[in-house]
């Protein structure tokens, strides 16, 4: 915060869903009052303004997954001072009532706008999504500490992929791409990972 401070940072872009929810949750409570933007929703915002155009077609089924970090840990944080209370000594109550996340509102339409948005680019939705979608297995350290559950997890999320009869699984997360790789590598799957920024660079 301080380095970004001194140089005069006023907008943050990062590709990484743990470091946005990092900047766009955890930092504000600290006092930072920086814009912070996935690069989904700042190309988002650059085809919206006419500054980015697609010149190439794409003739591909996709179907998208919502990293957990972006989707239900990317809501924006709501300052709140109050204080905890106890009833009996045993149910917690807010004074006065304290922002409740539920996923809800994260960053779940810019990638999708992204992707319609591509000539040629079909998207189908898998049957879980937005809120509701199925982690890729990869976070909060359980690929490194649980690989063969993580593995289950990603192989679950794939085969639900196969479903919609997509011929790509395309995400905004390294750590979701990166899973889901290994996962198809290691069932043999055919289906191809991307980043949604690989199918917007094919396409400009």
């Amino acid at each position: 915060m301080q380095a970004w401070a001194r140089a005069g940072v006023k907008t943050v872009v990062t590709s990484c869903a743990d470091g946005y929810h990092a900047f766009k949750r955890l930092y504000p409570q600290l006092g930072s009052q920086v814009e912070v933007l996935h690069t989904v929703e700042f190309i988002d915002r650059l085809i919206k303004e006419g500054k980015l155009t697609f010149r190439s077609e794409i003739p591909m089924s996709v179907t998208y997954h919502d990293p957990c970090h972006l989707g239900r840990q990317g809501e924006p944080y709501v300052p709140w001072k109050g204080v905890e209370k106890k009833i009996k000594s045993q149910i917690i109550v807010y004074e006065p009532k304290r922002p409740r996340y539920n996923g809800a509102w994260g960053v779940y339409d810019p990638p999708r706008e992204i992707l319609r948005s591509i000539p040629g680019v079909e998207l189908v939705e898998m049957e879980r999504i937005r809120e509701y979608s199925w982690c890729c297995g990869a976070g909060g350290g359980v690929r490194e500490a649980y690989p063969e559950f993580s593995m289950w997890t990603a192989s679950e999320r794939i085969a639900e992929a196969r479903a919609t009869g997509a011929k790509a699984l395309v995400s905004a997360c390294p750590w979701c791409e990166r899973n889901f790789m290994d996962a198809i590598g290691a069932l043999g799957e055919p289906m191809q990972v991307y980043d949604i920024v690989e199918l917007v660079q094919k396409a400009m």
